[in-house]
């Protein structure tokens, strides 16, 4: 077949025809922040946020003679911990016209960047908190940067409860934390995570008194450990009928010795690292909660910035634990 002659087609009217253009963004940028959301945040009241940490003494065998007289102990002094506020920021600049033109998926630019810009800072802050990176007080010249999570879980030669790979490898090593720089991450040699790794780095932190709550892993780690064995098996809810209604939790357990441990996938964690963690003994201390400033106009443009200071605290360390250097593939 051939198309009609002196027929007007599109091709012949394309400069006239209007633009097919769908009023949507699609944006499929993950935003689920499994640490940072589900942690408490408290009020910082300086750039260096410190806190106490006390324990009992052990456990021992108590029996008194009648009429004893009295004798006292020496009270053991507290342990102060700190970790340094750092500052998050994200700035934009659109120009007035930008903002006038007809836009698809939007009306307002301005308010389509700040948005943008806010989730991106957030998602920073998940970033920040789960690495290894350690605290630093700055100077005018280097930005303050807080210790995040694998900074205070030292490894079990630095007196800490951080296990390597499958428990065999001695190549790297975390040093015991040390305020307000925490402690420096030096990776080694990655080994194939084990249920022996796990299990370890489960049973240093309930030694010390901690109650693991939940694993938090990357996608292959958490695949590896889906293979151990462990896992409590989900449960359906019955409606009156007894038909199977919907799931009532699709959140995968993981059953150790040491109780019952939610196994919860982050996409921003360190493939090779695998945390153990007590989530109440974690929390963002916060000198400036997230908030947005126009700034001054410097041409045809609006510029915003957003800005979020803290750091992140650990109420104490012994709480937690972590597998370091496992196998990425």
């Amino acid at each position: 077949m051939t198309e009609i002659a002196g027929a007007t087609s599109t091709y012949d009217m394309s400069a006239g025809n209007r633009e097919d253009l769908w009023d949507i963004i699609s944006n499929i940028s993950p935003m689920e922040r499994p640490f940072t959301q589900n942690i408490s945040r408290i009020r910082a009241k300086a750039t260096a946020h410190s806190w106490l940490t006390d324990s009992l003494a052990a456990a021992s065998s108590n029996k008194q003679l009648e009429g004893d007289v009295t004798s006292f102990t020496t009270a053991v002094s507290q342990t102060k911990l700190t970790n340094t506020c750092q500052i998050l920021k994200k700035a934009f600049v659109v120009t007035g016209t930008q903002e006038a033109v007809d836009k698809a998926g939007r009306r307002s630019e301005i308010k389509y960047q700040l948005e943008k810009a806010g989730n991106e800072l957030l998602r920073d802050l998940e970033w920040t908190a789960l690495s290894a990176q350690i605290g630093s007080a700055g100077s005018q010249t280097v930005a303050r940067q807080m210790a995040g999570f694998e900074a205070w879980i030292p490894s079990t030669d630095n007196s800490g409860n951080g296990v390597r790979g499958g428990n065999a490898d001695s190549s790297g090593s975390t040093a015991a934390y040390a305020s307000p720089g925490g402690g420096a991450v030096a990776d080694g040699t990655n080994t194939t995570l084990s249920s022996t790794g796990l299990l370890t780095a489960l049973g240093l932190a309930w030694t010390d008194g901690g109650d693991p709550d939940t694993i938090m892993t990357n996608t292959f780690q958490r695949s590896r450990i889906k293979t151990f064995g462990n896992l409590a098996t989900n449960q359906i809810q019955l409606n009156k009928s007894g038909e199977a209604a919907k799931l009532i939790d699709s959140v995968e357990v993981y059953i150790s010795d040491y109780g019952k441990h939610k196994l919860v996938l982050n996409r921003f964690m360190r493939p090779e690292t695998v945390a153990c963690i007590q989530m109440d003994k974690w929390e963002l201390a916060e000198l400036r909660p997230m908030f947005t400033e126009t700034l001054a106009k410097t041409g045809d443009g609006e510029a915003r910035h957003i800005i979020w200071e803290g750091t992140l605290v650990c109420r104490n360390p012994d709480a937690n634990a972590k597998i370091s250097d496992c196998t990425t593939a």
